[in-house]
């Protein structure tokens, strides 16, 4: 079901506005020389295939725990007075950060997040 929905929304997205990451939190922590190594696997084959190795779609899949709070700071930057939707489907314990990171960033920046725990 998860591939086909992200296939779905990439696909209506004409003005490219829509902007998905795929975060396989369960393989290894940021940095981590085989996250990284898978990581650059994932890149050729997308870049010859177009496709993600894991979900199948044209969505590329993130190999690692990633640092919350930067992939926060990095949106917030990128999209300034922006309203952005958080999407989060998985354990109660990340639930709560990323519950209280898109609070945190919608009070301290101009770009708001809405956050929503998804059940697939």
């Amino acid at each position: 079901m998860v591939p086909r929905v992200m296939n779905e929304v990439a696909e209506t997205d004409k003005k490219g506005v829509i902007e998905l990451h795929n975060y396989c939190t369960s393989v290894y922590e940021e940095g981590d020389a085989r996250s990284a190594l898978i990581a650059m696997l994932q890149s050729l084959n997308h870049a010859k295939n177009r496709v993600d190795v894991v979900s199948g779609t044209r969505v590329k899949s993130h190999f690692a725990r990633p640092n919350w709070r930067n992939v926060f700071k990095r949106i917030a930057l990128n999209h300034r007075d922006q309203r952005i939707g958080v999407f989060y489907c998985g354990a109660a314990t990340l639930t709560k950060e990323l519950r209280n990171l898109s609070h945190d960033f919608s009070h301290k920046t101009s770009t708001k997040f809405d956050f929503h725990k998804e059940n697939f």
